[in-house]
């Protein structure tokens, strides 16, 4: 300010009259009274504030009450303007007023909440919905969820009643001097709002639940489910269930070597001729085998194993010579090529003798299909390549040993199938080995070597011998002295040259010979291709299983079936050496035999009858049967089955061959007859089941008889007769 407007207002003030200054002094007497008023006011109303002290009606203005005006929104209030309005005025306002709210609450709601579904929701209605256990009878909700009065949007049918519902507070401040009072709007609250701004602890501890919180719990929810689902999911990600096909015909699958190609047939797929060891020619024949574990030893491209392989170098029983020495390869058939669900492995190890011999135990493309199993063939040496025991070939090694190839060889094949076996559809923790014939006496010989035992599950033997292997090492090296004659050869790299033609020549026909179905004779001779070589085989089968039993095993090492058939020593050459089978010609045949020769004619047949079926009976408890019941019964404790055929039984002709069992578990067995329908379906139970599950279905231990069905053979009296005149097992079949 200037000095001039200081000195005017100095003026004024000297020009006021006495009448004026004392307006003034009771003008602040009358504030400092209504100050002194308001702070009293304010104490009593124990800190409820200047706002609610105002709606109380007790602050005045210069003497004259004043109390809260009802007007619509945005209307201002000018002095004066409601001060006129008598109390009986605004009593009616506030009674229409209410009743326009009661009768806006009343009215049915044109929009619908937008979260609708989760209001038609069973479990929302489940919440909502109580038992009649409430007080004075009336429903109590499981849980009391109010909404806030944000989502019950509802259409307005009377604008003025709404707008007529809002209430002004006046400022608790001093309103200025310019005429104009500023209006507070109050909106309604409702438990809604008060559940909303309460925090969420407070809100579950009073079961005072929103609309959010349902919304927050479900998106939880799916949240949590989404990431189980991925973690599910995630864990069982890899290569996938089924490989897909190759012009809907070719399968590709891998192995330790590089991939191999299959084909589709019969509902199957087939793998045909894979190599599983380095190949025995040149410097590795009459060596043991060795995996491909070099990839040197492997191929680049894919493997077509489309067609079946040649079979390794052996003597039929009609002396012809067939197969090749390059020959250590397997088939596979397997009804899936997949990981998930892997299926029990059957690896068959068929030979009708150890010096050759086509065998039935061939992989059947309808039993792995129905009975859910991968069949597993390996070829493996037989003959002198598999079994030649030389001091040359002894002394060429350290420690010295010789013979036995084909024990390695099936060694090799089985770690093949560990390591490989999952890519086709098979467990390797689940692998049986079925062997017939000479493939039995072999995986009886496997059960005894170390490193085999962990490579299968379970054995099922068939027709198997029992008194192998006979010789030492070093009485093998004079039995074939006179073989290393024949060839020439006095050197290991000599007999590696030669041809094989000329190891096959001078082969004595007199080891080629098989005893299965003749009657022995005294001081018969039977050559024995297993040596103890002192690598595979350091004992006898039968003593190691002997010195299981002894430490205190109940059983064997692994689980093992025994079994063979009622008339083994069948054969169709035997049966075409007479056309008609007398009792003259069976009695004469006994009486020339080892039987005759003790003088237990008499007694023999009073268990055998004379025809042709009793002396093949005979022929076969004294090279088969009864030396397998004398193992498995009197000497392990482990169970055997014997197919029974007199009168017609499982066969239906009365012959049950030794071929009978195994074509009847491969499917092969010629089966017209219900009978023989029922003895296949009989004799496939008990090893499907075998396969499964790692025993029989009934007795674990004792005698199974197998006709049309399966039931418990007691005894045996003709076995306890040849076992007591020490007949069995002297006279075993070595093969």
């Amino acid at each position: 300010m200037s000095t001039l407007d200081v000195n005017k207002l100095d003026n004024d003030e000297e020009n006021k009259t006495s009448e004026k200054q004392d307006i003034e002094a009771e003008e602040k007497e009358v504030m400092l009274k209504l100050e002194k008023k308001l702070e009293t006011d304010e104490q009593k109303a124990d800190g409820d504030g200047p706002v609610k002290a105002a709606l109380s009606g007790d602050i005045t203005e210069q003497g004259r009450e004043v109390k809260p005006k009802f007007i619509p929104i945005g209307a201002i209030k000018m002095p004066g303007f409601f001060t006129k309005n008598s109390d009986k005025d605004k009593s009616k306002d506030d009674e229409e007023i209410t009743k326009d709210e009661d009768k806006m609450d009343d009215e049915p709601r044109i929009k619908r909440n937008r979260l609708q579904f989760l209001h038609t929701c069973p479990f929302t209605q489940f919440l909502h919905r109580a038992p009649n256990d409430g007080e004075n009878g009336q429903k109590r909700a499981i849980f009391n969820i109010k909404y806030p009065k944000v989502f019950k949007k509802h259409t307005v049918t009377n604008p003025e009643a709404a707008l007529a519902s809002m209430e002004t507070l006046e400022d608790k401040l001093d309103t200025p001097n310019d005429g104009m009072e500023n209006v507070k709007l109050d909106m309604e609250t409702d438990e809604g709002k008060v559940a909303t701004k309460l925090p969420l602890k407070e809100r579950i501890r009073q079961k005072k639940f929103i609309i959010d919180d349902i919304v927050v719990c479900a998106l939880a929810l799916l949240v949590l489910l989404a990431v189980i689902v991925g973690i599910v999911v995630g864990s069982r990600a890899g290569p996938p269930a089924e490989r897909p096909l190759r012009l809907g015909r070719y399968m590709t699958t891998i192995t330790s070597c590089g991939p191999v190609e299959g084909t589709l047939d019969e509902g199957v797929y087939k793998f045909y001729n894979i190599p599983y060891a380095v190949p025995p020619v040149g410097e590795k024949r009459f060596t043991y085998a060795q995996p491909l574990n070099n990839i040197s030893m492997c191929w680049n491209d894919t493997y077509k194993a489309h067609v079946p392989g040649p079979l390794c170098l052996q003597f039929l029983e009609n002396g012809t010579i067939i197969g090749e020495e390059d020959c250590l390869t397997l088939d596979v058939v397997t009804p899936h090529v997949r990981y998930d669900s892997p299926l029990p492995v059957v690896v068959l190890i068929g030979a009708n003798s150890l010096a050759g011999g086509i065998s039935p135990a061939q992989p059947s493309a309808l039993y792995a299909r129905t009975k859910e199993v991968v069949f597993v063939r390996p070829n493996f040496r037989l003959g002198p390549f598999g079994f030649l025991a030389l001091d040359i070939i002894s002394n060429s090694k350290y420690p010295a040993t010789s013979g036995n190839y084909a024990l390695s060889d099936l060694l090799v094949a089985l770690q093949w199938v560990k390591y490989n076996i999952e890519h086709f559809g098979g467990d390797a923790k689940s692998v049986t080995l079925l062997g017939h014939r000479a493939g039995a006496t072999l995986t009886a010989a496997l059960t005894t070597v170390t490193n085999a035992q962990k490579l299968y599950s379970r054995v099922w033997l068939s027709s198997a011998s029992v008194i192998f292997p006979g010789e030492e090492l070093d009485q093998s090296h004079k039995v074939y002295e006179q073989f290393k004659q024949k060839t020439n050869c006095y050197d290991l790299d000599c007999l590696q040259r030669v041809t094989t033609t000329q190891i096959l020549a001078a082969t004595p026909d007199i080891w080629l010979s098989n005893a299965v179905g003749t009657l022995p004779v005294q001081d018969e001779f039977q050559h024995s291709w297993l040596v103890l070589d002192g690598e595979y085989l350091k004992v006898h089968a039968y003593e190691s299983w002997r010195v299981q039993k002894e430490s205190g095993k109940d059983k064997i090492f692994k689980p093992m079936v025994f079994g063979t058939t009622q008339h083994s020593g069948h054969s169709d050459l035997l049966k075409r050496k007479h056309l008609n089978w007398t009792s003259e010609i069976v009695e004469n045949m006994i009486y020339e035999s080892v039987i005759g020769q003790k003088n237990l004619t008499t007694q023999i047949f009073d268990y055998y009858n004379k025809t042709y079926e009793g002396l093949v009976e005979l022929i076969s408890s004294l090279r088969t049967l009864c030396p397998l019941v004398s193992l498995a019964r009197l000497r392990l404790v482990a169970p055997m089955y014997v197919v029974m055929g007199a009168g017609g039984g499982a066969t239906g002709s009365g012959i049950a061959g030794i071929n009978a069992d195994i074509e009847a578990i491969l499917g092969t067995f010629d089966s017209e007859t219900p009978g023989q329908r029922r003895y296949m379906a009989s004799m496939q139970q008990l090893f499907y089941y075998f396969v499964w599950h790692g025993h029989l279905s009934g007795p674990e231990t004792g005698l199974i008889a197998v006709e049309q069905d399966s039931h418990p053979l007691l005894a045996l009296p003709a076995c306890d007769l040849l076992i007591q005149k020490d007949l069995v097992p002297r006279y075993a079949n070595i093969d």
